[in-house]
């Protein structure tokens, strides 16, 4: 199906009509059902194609015929509303057919009360709405056309609201449901919706006289998420008996079904379990490791029941307090819960003869462990199945790694699958506690999934996403899409480090072209905020002077630049600049890029007068600040990026920051800043003693990388804190990609032997090393493999250098007299 324009839209926006004295009951949050019978003539029903273009305000989950499909519409923001196209197959049938929705609306958002006024990251007008374009056909002629308008039924679901949970406030709330025996079945086609009314016309797609409506219309740039079932693998613990048994004995269930094989719900019986009348259950599951996915419970009976569902990331220590948080082994039951927000479902209770009542949280959630707890009321309750369908953005990796060091295959595991986790309709912080996309953290995930698959579409979108973010006086929002503005200044400088990896990564250049304009104003943001001594001023009052999550630091910035620059803010606005005036220069506007260099070095230059200790090597976190306190390893690092100091001093300076234990040290993700400083200064050898952070969490059985890498993180899902997939690709591999072309550089460390695949914009290279002991010598063998034709640049580990387009590359070298 062609993608809509604007002038093809048949259908009209609609929302059910209020029934007769329903306005004094309107709900904070609606949820919605609409339904579009229609019957095709016997004999074409399997033969015809359903052709369809759909999107809703807030959200939407599609069904035809019964048939689960998708759930959309892809965030949007502000500016954009995004609308999915299918054209599908093999789902309608001779007879009676029907389009079911169910569109769930979030409150409006002026002004927005957080925890309350549902998820920030999903955009929404003041009124619900749903949009569907769909036609049948066969051999591409017009059969039947099915657009939104009066002709489709609906009903709201008064049964529905949310409740908050501070603990994960900016999701705005998990699900209070009642069951309605009134909607069993009512995505079928049989299913009698006499009770249901027309649909209310909201407004066209389009204004004649150019007036915008709130939902302007583009079409989805990123593929559908994917959906895969999948079942808990074992029980942690239960209140029964049996359950209790198992988990003291530490292995999980093996149930069998009737026929003696192993069943597919390793945590249920086949015949379910029932709950009698009065009586109350709990269990706990295990998914096996975090995960994304859509809850399901399939239920029988159990009228005047509770059902209650909690997602959990880990077993942690009950503090009493939802920001004090205490980890050890994530595994661990021994004195430890599940802590987090639930979703509760009160049955309908059809009766144990009736047939099914299916509940499904409306969202997917994010879990290692699920605990599920029923109070059982006036009638018993069987629980027939519970599972999940795994849900993710469909990346795609061909980069792999393997070293000789297991720790480091098994950080490279948890840091791919931590990626895939914050991957979906944006990249995601955290996607237990936020979903928000945010610059600093994007722009680490964009590089990872350059490595891992060479797919830049949903880059693609953050970086259009910021650019729409972009306020009056030229400054970013740090996270977008967001229905809550937030400002961090030094995240837009991230933006254009956005910009410049992709370029590095692909050469788009009219990806550059694109974002010109906006990247200069945001450069002239920090150029009208500079000090009359050329720094960086102390960041305005209403937005957050944040740089990273430090011991030493409660709210992300040393306390000497509350009332004055921060000496960091000044370098990573030198290095912004360096990194616009290559783009500038390579898209022809050498005259600007020039004035951009100029200015770095004024920058630089008042970083040196004002900012440097007297007699040391080290800068000051803030020109205010005394000697002997306020120092950090941020400032040194990005005085080495910045160009403020040379390579040469770069290394003397490294060298005192990598010994000076008084310096506040850098975060798990912040450190990808070290790691490049290094590299710059010809010292990443020194980075395989940097690792035993991240080795530390292998200790604590997590499955996924942390916010923060301490027993007290919020988070145990953050892929800012998956560097190894950088590092172990562009530093142990040695493939690097930059603006002149791709080198490759391998450092081996203590490692004897290290393969995998990179992806590049020449496509894959293929790397394997080895070092092997010869008649007392230490040989290192190397081959590389790649597209035939593309020149690549090869530095051995004792500085040879080999220029070839060959496609392969072998060599052998003695490295027994080198120190590394």
């Amino acid at each position: 199906m062609a993608a809509k324009e604007w002038g093809d839209w048949g259908a009209r926006w609609i929302w059910p009509q209020e029934e007769q004295g329903s306005a004094d009951r309107e709900q904070q949050h609606e949820r919605a059902y609409f339904r579009r019978v229609f019957e095709l003539p016997a004999g074409i029903g399997k033969t015809c194609t359903l052709d369809l273009a759909i999107t809703a305000d807030s959200r939407y989950r599609l069904f035809v015929n019964g048939q689960r499909l998708w759930a959309g519409p892809c965030k949007g923001h502000g500016h954009i509303q995004y609308y999915e196209e299918f054209s599908l197959d093999n789902v309608l049938q001779p007879g009676l057919n029907v389009l079911a929705v169910m569109v769930v609306h979030y409150a409006g958002t002026t002004p927005f009360e957080l925890g309350e006024d549902g998820p920030l990251s999903v955009w929404r007008s003041q009124k619900g709405g749903l949009l569907v374009e769909a036609a049948v056909t066969q051999g591409g002629q017009l059969v039947q056309e099915l657009n939104t308008d009066s002709s489709w039924k609906s009903i709201k679901d008064r049964r529905y609201k949310l409740q908050q949970f501070p603990i994960i406030r900016w999701m705005g709330g998990l699900e209070e449901v009642e069951g309605d025996a009134a909607l069993l079945d009512w995505t079928l086609p049989e299913y009698d919706d006499s009770a249901w009314l027309a649909s209310g016309i909201v407004q066209p797609v389009r204004d004649e006289y150019g007036q915008l409506t709130p939902w302007q219309l583009a079409r989805r740039p990123i593929p559908l998420l994917y959906e895969r079932e999948q079942f808990f693998l074992k029980l942690m613990r239960s209140s029964s008996g049996v359950g209790q048994a198992f988990f003291e004995e530490g292995h999980s269930l093996e149930l069998r079904n009737g026929d003696g094989g192993a069943s597919p719900n390793a945590v249920l019986p086949s015949a379910g379990i029932t709950i009698e009348a009065g009586q109350h259950f709990w269990l706990e599951l295990d998914a096996g490791e975090l995960t994304t996915g859509y809850l399901q419970l399939r239920l029988l009976g159990g009228k005047g029941s509770r059902i209650t569902l909690l997602c959990a990331e880990c077993y942690e220590e009950e503090t009493g307090d939802d920001e004090i948080r205490r980890k050890a082994v994530r595994d661990n039951t021994k004195e430890h819960v599940l802590r987090g927000g639930y979703d509760s479902y009160h049955p309908a209770g059809y009766g144990i003869s009736a047939r099914m009542e299916i509940y499904e949280p409306f969202w997917f959630r994010t879990f290692r462990y699920v605990r599920l707890e029923v109070q059982a009321g006036v009638e018993p309750l069987t629980i027939s199945s519970f599972s999940y369908r795994e849900t993710g953005y469909p990346l795609q990796p061909e980069g792999n790694f393997h070293c000789s060091d297991e720790q480091y295959n098994q950080l490279w595991e948890l840091s791919v699958r931590t990626l895939q986790r914050c991957m979906h309709e944006t990249y995601e912080d955290t996607p237990y506690y936020e979903q928000l996309q945010y610059t600093m953290d994007t722009k680490l995930m964009m590089e990872f999934t350059y490595l891992l698959s060479g797919d830049d579409r949903l880059a693609r979108r953050a970086m259009e996403d910021y650019k729409a973010s972009q306020l009056p006086n030229g400054m970013l929002q740090s996270r977008y899409p967001s229905v809550l503005p937030q400002v961090i200044p030094s995240f837009s400088l991230y933006w254009i480090g956005m910009i410049h990896d992709h370029y590095r990564s692909f050469g788009d250049m009219a990806l550059v072209n694109q974002y010109r304009l906006a990247l200069l104003s945001v450069l002239d943001w920090f150029d009208q905020h500079l000090t009359p001594e050329g720094l960086v001023d102390r960041t305005p009052r209403q937005y957050w002077n944040y740089f990273d999550w430090v011991e030493e630091w409660p709210l992300g910035a040393p306390d000497c630049t509350d009332d004055a620059p921060a000496t960091v803010l000044s370098l990573m606005y030198a290095a912004a600049l360096e990194q616009a005036a290559e783009l500038l220069a390579a898209s022809g506007w050498t005259q600007i890029a020039g004035e951009l260099r100029q200015r770095k070095a004024a920058v630089n230059a008042a970083v040196m007068d004002c900012c440097r200790l007297t007699n040391s090597l080290l800068f000051r976190d803030s020109p205010e600040a005394t000697a002997g306190t306020q120092h950090s390893q941020h400032t040194q690092v990005w005085a080495v990026l910045a160009g403020t100091v040379d390579v040469v001093e770069g290394a003397a300076l490294l060298e005192s920051t990598l010994t000076d234990t008084s310096l506040a040290k850098l975060s798990l993700p912040m450190s990808y800043y070290l790691y490049r400083a290094l590299e710059k200064c010809g010292m990443y050898d020194r980075s395989f003693g940097l690792w035993t952070r991240w080795l530390k969490q292998l200790e604590l059985n997590l499955t996924t990388l942390p916010e923060i890498d301490s027993t007290g993180t919020r988070s145990d899902c953050h892929a800012w804190s998956a560097l190894p997939i950088t590092e172990f690709t562009r530093g142990i591999l040695g493939v690097q990609q930059g603006i002149e072309g791709i080198t490759i550089k391998p450092h081996y460390g203590e490692l004897r032997q290290a393969s995998g695949t990179v992806s590049t914009s020449i496509g894959p290279i293929n790397i394997k090393w080895e070092i092997r002991s010869v008649t007392g010598q230490e040989i290192f063998h190397m081959k590389a493999s790649w597209q035939t034709g593309s020149a690549i640049t090869i530095i051995l580990p004792n500085h040879e250098v080999h220029e070839t387009d060959e496609g392969s590359f072998y060599k052998e070298i003695d490295i027994s007299h080198l120190s590394c």
